[in-house]
Order: C-alpha cells, then sequence, then structure tokens
C-alpha cells in the first residue's frame, strides 16, 4: 500500500523562487510541514495535492523568493552594542565630537562615555587620525572610547589614558600600539592590543544589557532578510545569553559560533573546558552550533596595523603587525583541529595570508582533517598566488563586499597603485576559489545583504562611490553576488544540506522581496539599494514583515 504523504502545514504560491538548488533553479510554489522542512517546491500542481483540509495557502502576489541569506560574518553582540550606544559611523568629526559634548552634559564624572562602531576618518575633510585633545575638549571630565569603524584602532582621550594608567613612556605591547607625535607623545588613538589594555577598564556588559543588545541585533537581521547569522567572536558570556533565549523561544536566527580565543596560550579555564565540550551542532531544533574557533591573524590597512609584505606606501618602514609566530599559530590550529573544530582566521595582509596557508599546510600534514573547511577571514591583500594555494588546501574564503568601496580611497593611499588591486578582490578570489561566502562584518558595515549584493557586483557603495567601481575586474556577476549569501555561504558552516538553497527536505528559511535581486543585478544594480524585503521566514514561520 503506498504510504500517504501528510498535508502540508503551510503553501505558499504565485511567486518567482529562486531557489539556488541546481536540479531547479527556478520555482512557482513550496509547501512546508509542521516541523518547518520544505515538503516540495515546483509548480502549483506538484504541491496542490499537499494541500489539506487545514493548509494554510499564501499567495504571494508574484512576489520573488530567494533562501533565506546567510550572514557569513559578523560580530553579532557588537552589532547589537552599535545599536544602543551612541551612533557615531560615518558622520563628520564635528558632528561626533558634538555627540560627545551632549554625552558628557549629562554622564556623571568620571563615568565612561563608548561610541558604537564606528568613526571613519575617510570620509571627513581632514581624513588624518584623530587627537585626544579633542575628546578633552568634548568631555575633560569623562573617560570617552570611540572605535573607529574597523575595530582594530580605538579613540580616547586623556582621561581615559589616566584612568588607564597609560603615559608616554607606557612601551606598545606586542601585538598593539600606542600612537604617538614625533616629540614621544601620546597621540589618542590606540590599536589591536594596546585597545584592549584601555578596554580592559570598561564595566563589563551585564546578562541583562547583553540580551538586549542580542535582541536589538536579531530585529535588524531579520528585517534585512537574513535567517542565519555567523558570528566571529563568541564568548562564553554570549554563550550563556544566547542559550538563555533559545529557551524562551525569543530567538528566532540560526546561529553558528567561532570561539575567539578558547585556543590561544592565554585561553581561561572556562574556555578550555567549554572548547572541550565541543562541537555542538544544531542545538535548539538547528539554532545552535558552535564548531568553529577564530583567530585574530592581524590588524587592518585603515589601522596601519594588517602585517603586509612590503611597507604601507604611506609609512614608509612600516609593515604592521602580525599576531603570532608560525610556531603559536600552528599551536591554536592544532588544538582546534584534534577538537573537530573549524578553524577561522582573520588575515588582512598578504603576510598574513601567506602565514595562515603555510600554517594550515603544516598542520593538515601532520593532522589530515577531511572536508575540514577551514577558513581565511576577509581575504583583503592578494599580491600572488594565494587563492590558488587556498583552494588546493580545501581553504573556504570569507570575504565582506561593502568593505571594497567603502575603503577605496584609503586602499590606495595605504597601499599604492599596484598593490589596490589585489584588494578587497572578490571576483579575483572566486575565480580561484570557486566559491566565496560573504557578510559584513556588522557593525563594520551595514548587514544588509541586498546593499553587500550591489557592492559586490558594482564595487560602489550606497552613494554610488567611486564612480565607475573600485577596481571593477574584481566584481561578480549577480547570480554569484547571490551565492556568497546563500548556499556558498551554507557551505561554508557545514549546512548545505539544510539550508541555502530551497528543495524538499531543507528547512522552510526564506525571504521575500518586491524584486528579483538577480534580475535586477543583471539589468538595474543601483536598483537593489531600494529593493525591500516584505517578509522573513524561518522553519516555515514568518518572523519579520507578514504573509
Amino acid at each position: 500500500m503506498e504510504q500517504q504523504i501528510a498535508p502540508a502545514k503551510t503553501v505558499w504560491v504565485n511567486g518567482k523562487i529562486r531557489t539556488m538548488d541546481a536540479a531547479r533553479p527556478l520555482a512557482g510554489c513550496m509547501a512546508a510541514d509542521a516541523q518547518g522542512r520544505l515538503l516540495a517546491v515546483g509548480t502549483r500542481e506538484e504541491v496542490e495535492p499537499l494541500v489539506g483540509p487545514y493548509t494554510r495557502v499564501v499567495d504571494l502576489g508574484g512576489a520573488a523568493v530567494v533562501p533565506g541569506f546567510i550572514e557569513g560574518h559578523a560580530h553579532l553582540e557588537g552589532y547589537g552594542q552599535t545599536l544602543r550606544t551612541l551612533a557615531i559611523r560615518d558622520i563628520p568629526k564635528e558632528e561626533i565630537l558634538e555627540k560627545v559634548r551632549a554625552a558628557a552634559q549629562t554622564a556623571a564624572p568620571g563615568s565612561w562615555i563608548i561610541g558604537g562602531m564606528g568613526w571613519n576618518n575617510e570620509v571627513w575633510d581632514d581624513p588624518s587620525y584623530p587627537t585626544k585633545e579633542e575628546l578633552d575638549a568634548a568631555a575633560p571630565n569623562n573617560p570617552v572610547m570611540l572605535p573607529r569603524m574597523d575595530g582594530h584602532l580605538i579613540w580616547v582621550n586623556s582621561c581615559a589614558f589616566a584612568l588607564c594608567g597609560i603615559t608616554p613612556d607606557t612601551p606598545n605591547p606586542a601585538g598593539g600600539e600606542f600612537m604617538r607625535r614625533p616629540d614621544g607623545a601620546l597621540q589618542g588613538c590606540v590599536g589591536n592590543a594596546a585597545a584592549d589594555i584601555i578596554k580592559a577598564h570598561i564595566p563589563k556588559t551585564t546578562p541583562e544589557e547583553r540580551i538586549a543588545q542580542l535582541l536589538a541585533a536579531q530585529e535588524k537581521l531579520l528585517s534585512y532578510g537574513i535567517t542565519s547569522v555567523t558570528d566571529m567572536g563568541t564568548s562564553l558570556e554570549m554563550i550563556d545569553a544566547l542559550e538563555e533565549l533559545y529557551r524562551r523561544g525569543d530567538y528566532k536566527l540560526r546561529f553558528y559560533g567561532a570561539l575567539r580565543g578558547f585556543v590561544d596560550e592565554d585561553a581561561t579555564d572556562a574556555q578550555r573546558a567549554y572548547l572541550a565540550s565541543c562541537p555542538k551542532i544544531g542545538l535548539y531544533d538547528d539554532h545552535f552550533t558552535i564548531r568553529c574557533c577564530k583567530l585574530l591573524g592581524d590588524g587592518s590597512v585603515g589601522a596601519q596595523s594588517a602585517h603586509l609584505l612590503a611597507d604601507f606606501s604611506d609609512r614608509p618602514g612600516h609593515r604592521g603587525t602580525g599576531m603570532y609566530t608560525d610556531e603559536e599559530m600552528a599551536r591554536a590550529v592544532r588544538r582546534a583541529a584534534e577538537q573537530g573544530m573549524q578553524v577561522a582566521v582573520h588575515s588582512i595582509g598578504d603576510a598574513t595570508i601567506e602565514q595562515v596557508l603555510r600554517v594550515y599546510a603544516q598542520v593538515l600534514a601532520e593532522l589530515p582533517c577531511p572536508d575540514h573547511r577551514w577558513r581565511i577571514e576577509h581575504f583583503q591583500t592578494v599580491t600572488s598566488d594565494t587563492p590558488q594555494r587556498a583552494a588546493a588546501l580545501g581553504v573556504v574564503a570569507s570575504m565582506q563586499p561593502m568593505h571594497a568601496p567603502n575603503s577605496a580611497g584609503m586602499a590606495l593611499r595605504r597601499l599604492g597603485e599596484e598593490r589596490v588591486h589585489g584588494a578587497y578582490a572578490a571576483g579575483l578570489v572566486l575565480r580561484s576559489t570557486g566559491l566565496v561566502a560573504f557578510g559584513s562584518d556588522c557593525p563594520v558595515a551595514n548587514p544588509s545583504p541586498l546593499r553587500g549584493m550591489h557592492a559586490a557586483i558594482t564595487r560602489t557603495n550606497d552613494q554610488l562611490e567611486p564612480k565607475g567601481g573600485f577596481c571593477p575586474e574584481n566584481a561578480v556577476t549577480p547570480l554569484q553576488a547571490l551565492h556568497g549569501y546563500t548556499d556558498w555561504g551554507a557551505y561554508a558552516i557545514f549546512a548545505e544540506e539544510s539550508r541555502g538553497s530551497l528543495a524538499a527536505g531543507k528547512w522552510a528559511d526564506f525571504a521575500v522581496l518586491d524584486a528579483d535581486p538577480v534580475e535586477l543585478g543583471e539589468e538595474r544594480p543601483d536598483d537593489l539599494l531600494k529593493t525591500r524585503v516584505l517578509a522573513t521566514v524561518i522553519g516555515g514561520e514568518c518572523v519579520f514583515g507578514s504573509l
């Protein structure tokens, strides 16, 4: 006797569904069961038999549907914090100082004034780094800490230096820099490991504040059609908050976490104990996975802390900072591999990319890890055959399309005419590796995948700058851009069997848009900036908009 398929809980009809499934790229209807899994994706005739007396039938009205976007590189807690702190991103320096001045008028003396990520000197009339004296005039009685938009440099005032015991005689720590004037005086900007010294004096986020930040981040990400987020800096405190939210049923995003610091030499006992319990895969009905360890290989080009093989063009004699020796990095990668964890290394400068590939090859030779999918985060400065070598090792490139146009002028100054053509070069990397996982690095950039697709296709930002696109030879096609935010993103987190495309057996995770992003990308790519997300669905449940 032929087994009867239970009727679908929900059927969506009359859509323009771009499935990202090679077996059936386009469809008009979908059906999902009560567990939120797709039963069928195809024509109305194919889906009609699944409609039962209690099935909800949703008419999409011809709207475009794509798989739920996968944010491939985010800082979820930092993004939520930015949404709830002093907004200073991409505004003139004078406006930032006015915001600090206003905050100081109501802040208790001695309390910290914190900015969200972050100030961007590239949009100022004078792009030189700001000074402590400017902040001193705005907030003389409060320590101030304002992160740069890349997260690798902070701007502080004299009160902050004094509170933290930092003087002109304080040496730079390994992997960090207290920027100084030619006479040795502290200038007011502090990079990487040196910034960590100052951040350690800022009152820690309470559990209640962290939960509020995560909820604020979720609200925005769902509105962008994002259904899965890859977090590149997961802490024990964040894990506790997320698990509480999942237990309460208040978190809908699917979360993939990369543990930061858990395989380093100075990892705490608590971090080592948690790592020993990993990987954790598919908890809370496939909403929570911890399967990756993140290493910070260097800094950023904008903060002049990326580790380069040759000098910065605008700072002769300076090549940035590597955070690990080969031996230190190999030990950290080996610890992760022995635990069955994926590895991801923040790699901006070409020297760091070379180092990561060298170390990955060494550890894989000692400890073969089939289907490891180790990652290079950013892959930002290509000066040799590193993309081809990454492909040969099975390394996944994770890149952020909006960084390219947002950093165009700065990259030219820092890297020079020759190297700049290999900077933020998604198309160049893709041609060798075959796939790239796209993300935003939020709060460094806006996390909208539609804006990211626009940047990847046009190599321009939201203001359509730079004219003609930043090194347009490194653009990708509209379909490739959508792959980067869907099935390629799923592959990068070992989730291609359950999401990233729309096919029977996979989760009913999708976004409903008012236009097909691939068609727009081919015909009127700038209209991607106007495209609206009408609804976001996770596991068959509408979590943003209305359906």
